[in-house]
């Protein structure tokens, strides 16, 4: 009876001392402003960690998508230890810290729910620009000043009815419409061959959107693309159609060609498309594209990039008994990467 009491003794002074430390050290970086205790550091190092670890790198994408739905800094704790194992040393060691307490007290969670709300928060403002397409105007003029360009991508893309669709159409057309009237704004009076620049989902224009109901599904998409495509071209603007999950990806070309083979759109060049390298017959949607391209006489911009659904399609081809229609290893997605390159700029 003593023995245990005096081990019980024992661990809540360490846990009265563990609190001390780090209210000390959470104060400390707080006060120090040299360049290794800045948020900026930690937040280099947070992307550095996630990089460099496939499992972790998953891990936090999944969290981060949870995040928002986290009302409490207990939930947050909780949900934190579920995704992040106590056996996971990569993890960055102020959130190692607040996952390894097995039973973290209110004021632990405090802090843990602080900081990891400060660097996600400071994480999405590398790729979130602004709330809106006016509060983005300051991070588009930077981004312009250095030299690069940009597109814009509208979040919140998934619609679940009709009413959702034609506000997401309409949310397209007015930021064509508000960055082609700043634009002037945007580029500092520069002049070069720059244009507004607006990327969207096909998915996001019909709540409806199944391959299986292939007509309905081209029909309602083109009615509202059709719109947007129309209030890019009168406001000199460029419009990019982003790739999503494979099963939709014959469906978005086939929406993609059909509407500008339409006589008021067959001249109109300012019109793009994304192709995914990690599928496996990738190579046989960019021949089918380059065709129709000579055919239609009139350019459009390739946007290759390597692929962001390589989870989901393995998952859900596995539980669906279907061949994996993505390269399963990296190296293999680099190499096509390569191949589809040459392809393209050979056409040139």
């Amino acid at each position: 009876m003593i023995g245990l009491m005096s081990v019980s003794s024992k661990e809540k002074r360490v846990e009265l001392r563990t609190r001390a430390i780090g209210l000390d050290l959470f104060s400390r970086v707080e006060r120090d402003d040299s360049s290794m205790l800045r948020a900026q550091w930690w937040e280099n190092q947070t992307l550095e960690w996630l990089m460099k670890n496939e499992d972790l790198k998953t891990q936090a994408l999944r969290f981060v998508d949870v995040y928002p739905s986290l009302r409490s800094p207990k939930q947050l704790a909780e949900t934190l230890r579920q995704y992040f194992p106590r056996s996971n040393r990569a993890f960055p060691a102020f959130l190692r810290v607040g996952i390894d307490l097995s039973s973290p007290t209110v004021l632990t969670r405090s802090l843990l729910a602080r900081e990891t709300k400060a660097i996600i928060t400071r994480m999405a403002r590398r790729f979130i620009a602004g709330e809106d397409v006016a509060d983005s105007f300051d991070t588009l003029k930077g981004i312009r000043k250095k030299g690069m360009t940009f597109t814009l991508d509208l979040l919140g893309e998934a619609v679940l009815s009709e009413a959702e669709a034609d506000k997401y159409m309409q949310a397209c057309i007015d930021a064509v419409g508000e960055l082609s009237r700043r634009w002037n704004e945007i580029e500092g009076g520069g002049a070069d061959a720059d244009s507004p620049n607006l990327s969207l989902k096909l998915s996001s224009l019909y709540s409806q959107f199944d391959p299986a109901d292939n007509e309905g599904t081209r029909n309602s998409v083109k009615a509202r693309l059709r719109k947007i495509i129309r209030a890019a071209k009168e406001a000199g603007a460029f419009v990019n159609v982003d790739m999503e999950q494979y099963s939709y990806c014959e469906l978005a070309l086939e929406i993609f060609r059909e509407l500008l083979d339409e006589e008021e759109f067959r001249g109109f060049s300012d019109a793009g498309v994304v192709l995914q390298a990690y599928l496996r017959d990738s190579e046989r949607m960019t021949l089918d594209l380059l065709g129709w391209v000579e055919r239609r006489g009139t350019p459009v911009t390739v946007r290759l990039v390597k692929g962001a659904y390589w989870d989901y399609e393995i998952i859900h081809a596995r539980q669906m008994g279907w061949p994996i229609p993505v390269f399963t290893s990296k190296p293999e997605t680099d190499a096509n990467f390569e191949r589809l390159t040459d392809i393209l700029l050979g056409r040139f």
